[in-house]
């Protein structure tokens, strides 16, 4: 049963195909804007809107000195969230105030229309980080230092939860503004990617003990929930780390985008309606459909992570953020030099 808050009409319309390989949530994103026009949940549409974000008031931009060069926010930037969620089955949240499961894909996208660019931020799910704690009403009540994927553990498991992440990572980069969110569970994997006829990739990895029939050194078509053990599995594989989890979902990423791009126009309203009641957004169509226009023109800069040291406490990984890379990797988002 689909949630009374979020009616909406599909019709087909003309195929954009935004070119997007970096995430699950960003192939949706992509397919979306194919085909949804007239989905009508307006009172959660944030507008994609470049004239409107390119008239932040001077006096508005905050500065920062770095290895003694003045910088000075960006103009003409957006920048939207985007969420894996280690939940099964559909979006239903929770009426506790934690257990909203843990976000364990975070991805920034920042599209600079000043520059016509646009470029991703691969966010590690394990980095040490200041989390906003909610209470029983709903209210931060202070912080944690600890793994970014469990903000979203925090509130109702839907927009308390996401927004809790949106402000996690918004502190994490001097309050940069987040304009949306979108965040979809583990099981859509499998859902979409059985929906393109399954997708191949080669095993550079070890995951005789997770799944024999993922055999290293072979090409594999992968079907159903071999697709999510592909892309959610570190444990008894390689190094564990989720430094080599996110390369094998990059990996993954880009073989379904090249299914997807096979698939016939009806096949976006398809996969749209299937993993609808797998998501939590505040983007609705108008936005979904300008973003992906934006990502159509403007030009593709290379994907980012941050730079870091992973070590082991309490059975868990942390994963401890180098100051200068985090440093270096938000001026060259939303900063630029002062010439003033």
């Amino acid at each position: 049963m689909r949630n009374s808050y979020h009616p909406r009409k599909i019709r087909r319309k003309d195929a954009i195909r935004a070119g997007v390989a970096l995430a699950v949530l960003l192939i949706c994103l992509a397919v979306a804007a194919w085909a949804i026009k007239g989905w009508e949940h307006k009172q959660y549409d944030v507008p994609a809107n470049a004239e409107a974000t390119s008239e932040t008031a001077e006096q508005e931009r905050k500065h920062i000195v770095y290895q003694g060069t003045d910088y000075v926010q960006r103009q003409g930037l957006q920048t939207w969230l985007l969420m894996g969620i280690d939940e099964s089955g559909e979006a239903v949240g929770t009426e506790s105030y934690v257990g909203g499961g843990q976000a364990d894909m975070q991805m920034l996208l920042v599209i600079d229309h000043q520059n016509k660019t646009w470029q991703i931020l691969q966010l590690n799910r394990d980095s040490m980080v200041d989390v906003p704690v909610l209470g029983v009403t709903g209210k931060v009540i202070g912080t944690e230092f600890e793994q970014l994927t469990l903000a979203h553990s925090y509130g109702d498991g839907k927009k308390q939860s996401c927004q809790n992440t949106v402000n996690t990572v918004s502190n994490l980069f001097n309050g940069q503004k987040i304009d949306g969110y979108m965040a979809l569970n583990m099981d859509a994997v499998a859902i979409l990617n059985d929906m393109v006829g399954g997708v191949p990739v080669e095993i550079t990895s070890d995951f005789s003990e997770v799944d024999p029939s993922l055999t290293e050194g072979t090409t594999v078509t992968l079907q159903g929930d071999q697709a999510l053990t592909f892309v959610r599995a570190r444990k008894d594989v390689d190094d564990q780390s989720n430094l080599s989890r996110m390369a094998r979902q990059r990996q993954y990423l880009a073989a379904l985008q090249k299914q997807m791009e096979k698939q016939d126009e009806d096949f976006a309203i398809r996969a749209y309606d299937a993993v609808f009641d797998y998501m939590v957004t505040n983007m609705g169509s108008k936005t979904v459909t300008e973003i992906a226009q934006y990502l159509k023109e403007y030009t593709e800069l290379d994907l980012l992570t941050i730079d870091g040291e992973s070590k082991v406490e309490d059975g868990y990984i942390a994963y401890y953020l180098d100051e200068d890379s985090l440093q270096q990797t938000m001026l060259k988002l939303f900063y630029e030099e002062c010439n003033e």
